[in-house]
């Protein structure tokens, strides 16, 4: 079994137990994370450069747990437990090196899409607690750490920025308004574009956040990465948080956010105009980034739009004069429904379903619940629109579902909710129950058990201004 590095704060910590000794590398498992998760999630060094940097088992195993689920094999359960051991034993050893950062940022990612949001929630805190206590946040850290290696300064660099991203995605689904990596004040660089990671070719200076942020009023060359504008799509959606919950918000604040929303497709590089790169592959970044402002759009306007009425599910759980309007409420539906056509739309891009991250599956829900909503209170004549959309999310997630148990979950929760609202609609044109069949969506078999009220995705959308 390889070593732990030796220039990695506690890395002088002995294995905690034989346990540890044979974590072997499987090159198989290995190769289906590269291949599938990484390109959602690109912050370990490259696949070529793997062994070389010489991971300790607890990340190895991670990385292991995260291909399995891409083999078709059932062994998922006793790598995560594992997993879950091996990082535990790190943290009570005393270990405070940048890899337990990124093992415990790897399997917090898994859990949420192996649907365990409670473990999932736990082990992101504790990655971002340990990464501002060792300093990840600031720039000096990679330049520490990384050796004179610029793969490693960068993938250290990417390591915060995933952290970072990940921490507020959560908090989004969490309900807070706020979350501490966007607390924090950070000066680490900004990531460069993937093709320039997989192939070494780093500029000298990475660009900062500050250049980033003057780009709307300078005429400098200065080219940012998709990277970059994943960030700043998730700066966006913090500030969304921020006044989510806020009954008595100042219109000025809503206002601010939808133009920072609607501004931020038109300062892309000219590069990053569409969503494929240079060699014609779909760029994972910055179809993540239109994702998040897709999604924040939708949690500013739904709930202050017309469409909450519109099934019984979003009636009974979110009052319609919670929320202060900005525009007129049938305004707000219209920006809600955009915005989930174009999220939507996402899905048909990529070339395999198994390369979308986990949190995609979230904002196709969501997606899916505007959509829906629009089906039943637009007029007839664009019906076959929104279910055309339905079918196409519930697709991919037909296909994830063997993958992670979130998306079966979600695949289930709105086909529940289509079965709910369709019984609804048809009870008051005709006065009887429609069929499973005749929604033309496949259920599956656990869909008809469930109840719409009896789920919690409505979490997603109400908010506890006191968090």
């Amino acid at each position: 079994m390889r070593e732990q590095r030796l220039d990695e704060p506690g890395s002088d910590i002995p294995p905690a137990s034989l346990e540890e000794e044979i974590v072997e590398d499987d090159q198989l498992l290995i190769n289906l994370f590269y291949t599938n998760f990484h390109f959602a999630h690109p912050f370990l060094v490259p696949r070529g450069l793997y062994f070389s940097q010489n991971y300790p088992p607890f990340l190895r195993v991670v990385v292991h747990l995260i291909g399995c689920h891409f083999s078709g094999t059932a062994c998922s359960e006793t790598l995560e437990s594992i997993s879950s051991r091996l990082i535990e034993r790190a943290r009570s050893g005393g270990n405070r090196g940048f890899a337990l950062v990124q093992a415990m940022l790897l399997l917090s990612i898994a859990l949420h899409a192996r649907n365990d949001s409670d473990k999932s929630v736990s082990m992101l805190s504790k990655a971002v607690s340990l990464a501002i206590e060792i300093g990840l946040h600031r720039k000096d850290y990679a330049f520490i750490y990384g050796k004179g290696s610029p793969v490693l300064e960068e993938s250290l660099r990417r390591t915060w920025w995933e952290l970072y991203l990940t921490d507020g995605f959560m908090a989004a689904l969490q309900q807070r308004t706020s979350f501490r990596c966007y607390a924090v004040e950070t000066d680490v660089p900004l990531p460069c574009d993937e093709s320039m990671y997989v192939e070494g070719g780093f500029i000298m200076q990475p660009t900062t956040l500050s250049q980033f942020d003057g780009r709307i009023y300078t005429e400098d060359e200065l080219r940012f990465s998709s990277f970059a504008y994943r960030i700043e799509a998730v700066r966006i959606l913090a500030r969304a948080l921020a006044i989510a919950g806020i009954h008595d918000i100042h219109r000025d604040q809503i206002q601010a956010i939808d133009n920072a929303l609607a501004a931020w497709p038109h300062y892309l590089d000219l590069g990053k105009a569409e969503l494929t790169d240079a060699s014609g592959e779909v760029d994972n970044m910055l179809l993540q980034a239109h994702m998040l402002i897709q999604y924040t759009t939708m949690i500013i306007h739904f709930p202050r739009s017309d469409l909450i009425d519109a099934t019984p599910a979003t009636a009974s759980h979110m009052p319609t004069s919670s929320l202060l309007p900005l525009y007129s409420r049938s305004m707000h539906g219209v920006k809600a429904i955009e915005a989930s056509k174009r999220l939507g739309n996402l899905v048909a891009l990529q070339d395999s379903a198994k390369k979308y991250s986990p949190f995609f599956l979230n904002g196709l829900l969501l997606s899916s619940v505007v959509q829906l909503s629009a089906c039943f209170l637009r007029p007839s004549g664009f019906q076959q629109h929104y279910h055309d959309r339905l079918c196409l999310g519930t697709g991919l997630l037909k296909v994830l579902s063997p993958v992670w148990a979130l998306a079966r979950s979600t695949w289930a929760t709105i086909n529940a909710m289509t079965l709910e609202a369709l019984a609804k609609n048809n009870e008051l044109k005709s006065g009887h129950t429609k069929s499973l069949g005749d929604s033309a969506i496949d259920v599956g078999a656990s869909a008809a058990e469930l109840s719409v009220t009896d789920l919690s995705w409505m979490g997603l959308l109400t908010w506890d201004p006191g968090e």
